[in-house]
């Protein structure tokens, strides 16, 4: 037997309100980074959160084993613009294996050598940027390859090293930077580094980190969870009222269908005759009257 339409209605309000209620409240969040590595997604949050700007981290669904940022679409430009100031996410650098990898089948030893350097300095960059406080690393070394077929005295090897940092005080101190690179480099002095600074001011407070974004609505983090509760559950009344309206609507088109085809039914059978006995007349048909 096949169900009423109020019945119907009512089951795909119910089937579908909750769905519905929270896609409606999480369409306003736009990704704003994909394919982090979670380290990567991770200082991104940090960063943002501590902007005030109300941030999540997902995975990614384009890249497997990878995550994205998102934030929602009316805090997305100020998120680029922190993202941009701390400089992340960080480009990815070249280790010693990396640097390797070139596809040569037999390099020469002149490639080997810039190889091995570029590696080096990949590393030092990569030990660098993961300090706290350190928004970038660059080391350039100078590494005069070792020949032991040529006369003379070696080049000595030199390396410069810049560091950007939030704040007027460095993250580490230059000596120990010079004693970092030099220890990473063979026949490299700490003397014979030099570390430039390059200080960025420091990152204000976010004026709005206790406030969350529930849509367009501007709420106190604590109060975020049951707003959106509250949220779902008017969306879910609001379609239940819909849902019991639609299904009055159904069931009046319904009665007046039915009353409409009952009306037609008799004017298709059409009145009794005049000359017709009626069903308490007490005579034949066709015979005389009383005398």
């Amino acid at each position: 037997m096949r169900r009423p339409v109020a019945a119907d209605t009512r089951s795909f309000a119910l089937r579908c309100g909750l769905p519905l209620a929270l896609v409606g409240l999480a369409g306003c969040a736009v990704p704003i980074a994909g394919g982090l590595e979670e380290g990567d997604a991770n200082r991104v949050v940090v960063a943002l959160d501590q902007a005030g700007i109300d941030v999540a981290k997902e995975l990614d669904p384009a890249v497997e084993g990878r995550f994205r940022v998102t934030v929602p679409r009316d805090d997305a430009a100020r998120a680029l613009s922190t993202m941009a100031d701390e400089q992340l996410p960080r480009p990815k650098t070249h280790g010693v294996l990396d640097a390797a990898d070139r596809g040569q089948l037999v390099p020469s030893q002149a490639a080997e050598h810039a190889q091995l350097v570029a590696g080096l300095s990949g590393e030092l960059e990569r030990t660098l940027g993961g300090i706290e406080g350190v928004l970038a690393a660059r080391v350039h070394m100078n590494l005069p390859p070792r020949d032991g077929l040529r006369d003379g005295p070696l080049q000595k090897a030199t390396a410069s090293v810049l560091l950007e940092h939030r704040g007027t005080t460095p993250p580490l101190a230059s000596e120990s930077v010079q004693r970092l690179v030099a220890g990473g480099a063979p026949g490299l002095a700490p003397i014979d580094v030099v570390v430039v600074f390059v200080h960025h001011a420091a990152r204000p407070l976010g004026a709005r980190a206790d406030v969350a974004h529930v849509g367009p609505i501007a709420v106190a983090r604590s109060s975020m969870t049951t707003l959106k509760v509250a949220l779902a559950g008017l969306v879910l009344v609001v379609l239940s009222l819909a849902a019991a309206t639609l299904g009055l609507y159904a069931k009046v088109a319904r009665l007046r269908r039915e009353q409409t085809e009952a009306e037609r039914a008799a004017a298709r059978v059409g009145p009794p005759s005049r000359g017709a006995p009626g069903p308490m007349s007490g005579r034949p048909p066709g015979g005389p009257g009383p005398g």
